[in-house]
């Protein structure tokens, strides 16, 4: 249980006692959230641990990365004036891609594994466990039939934040008990722009005061959960239509508008006890007119963050490596930079000789005076403190790794699961009275391939949850999947069969790392004069093609959100959803004339599919 509350004096006394035993190596390291991918550990990540003192990890179960991986600073080069003498830690070499099948309970072991490799150092200090778990396809964890929950957006559209504190309870109550201790969650991000490539569904809405409602309802189910949440991306990614993974997105606007809209949601939760803050790689002219990266500029990280706002928790860079930044200044500065602008955590998300290059040029900033030892002291201690809070220093990072299946198989929490999925699933519109189904009606389930970390991969949550879900509810039944996007070879394919069947059930998910969906496979069906039924976890027209007279929103990809959206489809489940957006109205009709485009269109290649995990 995280508990800002412990006894002052006495946490005081016990954070100061431990920072005097630590040298500027160990402090240094202390700021520092680096990857674990997969489940192994290897000498890279125990290396890490001891040599480079650092202070966390930011784990993704499903994906085995290593120097091989595709990076978002691949282009750039590896030099680094290594201090003499100075021997690298041990690289990993695997080829990257999904990573080996890990239960609740091996993988507690693991952490528990590295935990005691941590505590060993001088002077004692536990590790940070971080994760994504957003909701959705925004997952890290989806091993051993996890119950899952659908995306912010999908939360809001319950109409009941009452319910999002539960859902968000429930995430972190499976989530500790495998020795998770950090959450990147939730996003602050006012979704203003439709099509914004990174945020979209992963924010509450495009409304400030709905975010700041349904966010604070979060956090509080978070943290009783005995989670530390970590609200992003600050001040605000939410009207920009550029994924700072590769550009640097700007927030526009004036100082009342950058008040009014981004930056609401974090005053009403830093009012509320908000222990966390992560950074975003934007531009704020508003707040700093010489237009520097916020991840790196004192007038936000510290002028903004910390002396307007009077933030005085934990405050974390996104991923450092990121191509908003890097194409700058490279990983090695960039990470000395955030720290120098205020930032006490920087997210390092690389398994290569990027993390010992940044982890020197961090210490020779404190060395050369660049970053005061006093400075590195206040960033530390509030590290500590996190880390305290979370009664760290009583477990030692140690959980009961034997019983970290045990939420995951609560019965509240599983029907909790079933019931969001259920309360969010939208009909946006059925204008051809498609709806309901039967069963004597064949249906065509085309279904989009997500890749197999990404989408789960055994058999509680994988990439053919729809049509298994479809098939509960009929056997009439042709099972297909595409590509993410379809390629031309898939579209050739299914043309042979579609005049077989009465009507198509196609899905057209969102997913940020693909920039097209299959919006164009769809209108070639309708032009054809078939029948389609659209499923999506959007309600933007990026998922809701416009041209389709029939479409199901169900905010998430998630198994019990699929089966919502099948039994939706056969009549056995009446919408739900409430509409929540502000500025964006409900499309009710279908515009036969739509003007809406989408990147990409149908590809021999698959140019869209990303063919190995991301990081």
């Amino acid at each position: 249980m995280y508990d800002p509350n412990k006894d002052p004096q006495k946490r005081e006394a016990f954070v100061n006692e431990m920072l005097s035993k630590m040298t500027v190596d160990q402090k240094v390291g202390q700021c520092f959230t680096i990857h674990w991918g997969g489940s192994m550990v290897t000498p890279y990540v125990m290396e890490a641990v001891e040599k480079l003192h650092i202070g966390g990890l930011r784990v993704t179960p499903f994906g085995q990365n290593s120097r091989r991986g595709q990076h978002y600073h691949q282009s750039l080069n590896y030099d680094y004036d290594y201090p003499q003498g100075y021997k690298k830690i041990k690289q990993n070499l695997f080829i990257p891609g999904a990573a080996v099948y890990v239960s609740p309970e091996e993988y507690a072991e693991r952490l528990n594994q590295l935990q005691r490799l941590a505590t060993a150092r001088t002077p004692g200090i536990p590790l940070h466990i971080s994760i994504d778990q957003e909701g959705d396809i925004s997952r890290d964890f989806s091993f051993g039939g996890i119950n899952l929950f659908p995306s912010a957006m999908g939360l809001t559209s319950t109409g009941d934040p009452a319910l999002a504190y539960e859902a968000c309870k429930a995430v972190a109550l499976q989530l500790s008990a495998t020795g998770v201790t950090n959450l990147h969650s939730p996003v602050l991000d006012v979704n203003m722009k439709p099509n914004n490539p990174e945020i979209n569904i992963r924010a509450y809405g495009d409304d400030p005061d709905i975010v700041a409602e349904y966010a604070l309802a979060s956090i509080k189910g978070y943290m009783d959960g005995g989670l530390v949440p970590t609200a992003k991306h600050f001040p605000g990614r939410g009207d920009s239509d550029i994924d700072a993974h590769y550009a640097v997105p700007n927030v526009p606007g004036d100082w009342d508008r950058l008040e009014a809209v981004e930056l609401k949601p974090y005053r009403v939760l830093i009012e509320n006890g908000l222990p966390s803050v992560m950074l975003a790689h934007t531009t704020v002219p508003a707040a700093d007119p010489s237009m520097q990266i916020s991840t790196v500029s004192p007038e936000i990280v510290t002028g903004l963050l910390r002396e307007r706002m009077g933030f005085e928790g934990v405050i974390t860079t996104d991923s450092i490596t990121m191509g908003a930044l890097m194409e700058k200044y490279g990983v090695a500065k960039s990470c000395a930079l955030a720290i120098k602008a205020g930032c006490d955590l920087v997210l390092n998300k690389v398994e290569d000789e990027f993390r010992d290059q940044a982890w020197l040029e961090t210490r020779r900033f404190v060395e050369d005076g660049e970053i005061s030892e006093a400075q590195l002291n206040a960033s530390v201690k509030r590290v500590l403190t996190m880390k305290y809070n979370l009664g760290m220093f009583e477990t030692m990072g140690q959980v009961q790794a034997d019983q970290a299946g045990t939420p995951i198989r609560n019965r509240d929490i599983i029907e909790l699961s079933q019931t969001v999925a259920e309360k969010c699933c939208t009909l946006l519109r059925d204008e051809a009275g498609l709806l309901p189904l039967k069963p004597e009606q064949t249906v065509m389930v085309i279904e989009q391939q997500v890749l197999d970390g990404y989408s789960g991969f055994d058999v509680a949550c994988n990439n053919k949850c729809f049509n298994q879900a479809m098939v509960e509810q009929s056997r009439n039944i042709y099972c297909v999947d595409t590509k993410f996007k379809a390629t031309k070879k898939d579209v050739d394919f299914l043309m042979d069969y579609v005049d077989e069947v009465d009507v198509i059930v196609a899905t057209n998910y969102y997913w940020r790392l693909c920039p097209a969906n299959n919006t164009d496979l769809i209108r070639k069906l309708i032009a054809r004069g078939k029948k389609v039924i659209v499923v999506t976890n959007c309600p933007y027209e990026l998922g809701a093609v416009p041209e389709a007279s029939t479409v199901i929103c169900n905010y998430s990809v998630t198994p019990e959100s699929l089966k919502a959206a099948a039994r939706m489809v056969y009549g056995k489940l009446k919408s739900q959803g409430q509409w929540m957006l502000k500025h964006y109205a409900q499309p009710l009709k279908s515009a036969t004339n739509s003007t809406y485009e989408i990147k990409g269109g149908i590809t021999a290649d698959g140019d869209n599919e990303i063919d190995q995990v991301v990081f």
